[in-house]
């Protein structure tokens, strides 16, 4: 596969497809060692991969700047998130408690214990995020994990999984299998080992993914696309949220799933809004990622290209309802 820099278009890399196969026989194996590993020591293990993670932060972003097309203040960020969710997780393994229930003549126990292979299916608009979203409680709890980055934005899970390994995390306990959706996607999904899916992307490949799993009650969660809004009442400070909302949808070039694509504006500051919010909209410039937010007071906002840029195009407009119709569309030039 040709990793693709979205925005100069030159080849970055070139990555081979992973076996799904392969990597799920791999954490299967690795199971039963790893949920044996004692809570204390897994959250040490959790620790160190963080502060690994932190130590190389400046080179997970600057791969995301370069794969993803994001900006260099939003790829340290993320490349952070990672770093703060396994820190928080490291907490959990020892805090796994279940639950003792007066019975006649007694009390029962309940355990939580971990369910094996999970497999975590990404995005490209926030690869590193997600990822960790999935595979830092999988693994706290005690699970293995593979994961499959999106074809187009594979490298910082590859190299986050080599992280691991430097960590101390053995053999196997975290994948990464690189390909296209409908083909390790699909396998992943479908692999008999696989007891959990994470998934985050689209509501069509959701539906799917969940008419596979429930073949053979394979636990899933699903974060699908949405369509979120801004609700703008008469009190509020309209300067203010003028300046607030471009960013608000045009953040990581609007590939967000809670990017403000709806405004809904109170009629009686309907009209007075509009005269505000085309002003605000038009200081934003569409750059290089590398150039923005390079300093401090530096639009940080856009990028150059989207990492998919088809994608990227509903990211262009504001789509106002009034009076619970479609009313005014604001749109911003972004050439």
């Amino acid at each position: 596969m040709r990793i693709i820099n979205p925005a100069t278009e030159e080849e970055i890399a070139v990555v081979e497809p992973g076996s799904v196969p392969e990597a799920v026989a791999a954490a299967h194996r690795a199971f039963d060692s790893w949920r044996r590993v004692s809570p204390g020591d897994r959250a040490r293990l959790l620790r160190r991969f963080a502060s690994v993670v932190d130590s190389h932060l400046d080179e997970l972003a600057d791969i995301e700047v370069r794969n993803a097309g994001h900006t260099p203040g939003n790829a340290r960020w993320e490349a952070g998130n990672v770093r703060d969710l396994l820190d928080y997780y490291a907490g959990a393994p020892e805090r796994l408690c279940g639950r003792q229930i007066p019975v006649a003549g007694g009390w029962d126990v309940t355990f939580h214990e971990p369910m094996g292979v999970v497999g975590v299916i990404v995005p490209w608009n926030f690869p590193m995020p997600i990822a960790a979203w999935g595979f830092a409680p999988a693994l706290a709890a005690g699970n293995t994990v593979v994961v499959k980055p999106a074809e187009l934005t594979p490298l910082t899970a590859l190299r986050i999984a080599a992280l691991a390994l430097q960590a101390g995390l053995p053999e196997g306990v975290l994948q990464v299998v690189p390909g296209q959706g409908s083909v390790q996607g699909r396998e992943l999904v479908a692999h008999p080992l696989v007891r959990k899916i994470c998934f985050t992307g689209s509501v069509e490949v959701g539906k799917e993914i969940m008419a596979a799993c429930a073949r053979d009650l394979t636990r899933v969660t699903l974060e699908l696309g949405g369509k979120s809004a801004t609700l703008l009442f008469a009190d509020a400070d309209l300067e203010k949220a003028a300046a607030a909302l471009p960013g608000a949808v045009f953040d990581n070039a609007g590939q967000d799933c809670c990017a403000r694509s709806r405004l809904l504006v109170e009629s009686s500051v309907h009209d007075e809004f509009f005269g505000i919010a085309p002003a605000a909209g038009s200081q934003l410039a569409g750059h290089g990622p590398a150039h923005l937010g390079a300093t401090p007071g530096t639009c940080s906002v856009l990028c150059g290209r989207a990492a998919d840029p088809g994608r990227a195009e509903a990211g262009t407009r504001f789509l106002v309802s009034r009076h619970g119709s479609a009313g005014t569309t604001f749109r911003q030039a972004l050439e």
